[in-house]
């Protein structure tokens, strides 16, 4: 089980983080380049995108761009997911329940993810794409470790820790 574990938040952890650098790469040398786009100028090229940030972290990544109640009402959602999770259910109806609470928690992250950088730009003003980008990265970065290193091995060594 160890084994797989490695290889899963190896592989995925690295394959993301390659991903994301890339992303901020070419912003940032657009940027340089001063490439503008058609319609909105610089603005727009920052805009455009994926925030993988805002998606795995939404109900923090929220509350630090201005949307508090709805990033306190996410976690508390997902605080209660969990916990049912952990629980386990104790019927049909509380796991179909369980489903849907899941389903609604990943399509608003998906979402958060889509318009993410919308709602950056709009909550932190627009200093440039480069600048832009390097506030973003951060939140990527921690999303992707948080999710590929640091959950995998804790359910690791919860599941395989010795009972006393």
């Amino acid at each position: 089980m160890i084994f797989v574990i490695a290889a899963y938040s190896i592989t995925l952890g690295v394959l993301a983080l390659y991903g994301v650098l890339l992303q901020h790469r070419e912003r940032v040398y657009a940027a340089a380049a001063g490439a503008a786009d058609e319609g909105g100028g610089e603005s727009a090229g920052a805009i455009r995108g994926f925030n993988p940030g805002a998606m795995l972290l939404a109900p923090i990544w929220m509350g630090a761009h201005g949307m508090r109640l709805p990033g306190m009402v996410l976690l508390g959602l997902e605080t209660g997911l969990l916990w049912m999770t952990l629980r386990g259910p104790g019927s049909d109806v509380e796991g179909i329940a369980l489903l849907l609470g899941w389903v609604i928690v990943s399509a608003a992250s998906v979402a958060l993810g889509v318009v993410g950088n919308r709602i950056a730009v709009r909550h932190r003003g627009f200093e440039g794409v480069a600048a832009f980008s390097a506030s973003q990265l951060p939140w990527a970065i921690s999303g992707i470790l948080l999710y590929t290193v640091l959950l995998p091995w804790a359910w690791y060594f919860l599941v395989h820790s010795p009972k006393g």
